[in-house]
């Protein structure tokens, strides 16, 4: 298919804009392993489920707007929309998004310190009286066992020797 300049011309700046929505993304990718760090492998298998789920959609980009010709000046203008949104825009969205994400993280630690204050409450009211009780009780149990165990073994002591009269002959 033949495309006129102003078709050529809109196609480069839809492939810009396909580049720079890559690059906003990738950042939505490291804004995640900044929230949640994680090792190597797992950095490379997320960057290949990047690039699997996005080298499709550029195709069929390609495939709707250009019949799936390949023309050199889609991939500058794919590889150009990376870079400008990489050196231009991608600082202040990486800012913005940590920003956020702080927020975000300390409005869900207050709604669950809110949703946590009753059993703290309750556990203050509660849980330290039966905690000196189940103490207590497990002192006195201690107590109780190694006396058991004492008398266990005076009881043992005393089956030895009778068993050991017994065996013996006359």
């Amino acid at each position: 298919m033949i495309l006129s300049i102003s078709g050529q011309a809109q196609l480069f700046l839809l492939s810009i804009a396909l580049g720079g929505a890559m690059g906003w993304i990738y950042d939505g990718l490291r804004l995640f392993r900044r929230m949640m760090p994680h090792g190597r492998v797992l950095v490379q298998t997320e960057d290949a489920l990047y690039w699997l789920f996005l080298a499709p959609a550029v195709f069929w980009v390609l495939l709707k707007e250009n019949s799936g010709e390949l023309r050199f000046f889609i991939f500058l203008g794919l590889g150009g929309g990376l870079l400008l949104y990489f050196l231009v825009l991608s600082p202040p969205v990486l800012k913005v998004g940590e920003g956020v994400l702080r927020l975000a993280a300390r409005v869900i630690r207050l709604l669950f310190d809110i949703i946590m204050t009753p059993f703290r409450l309750l556990f203050y009211v509660i849980g330290r009286p039966a905690g000196k009780i189940g103490g207590f009780c497990g002192r006195k149990g201690k107590k109780c066992l190694q006396l058991c165990k004492g008398y266990v073994k005076i009881k043992l002591r005393n089956l030895r020797r009778e068993l050991a009269i017994l065996r013996k002959k006359p």
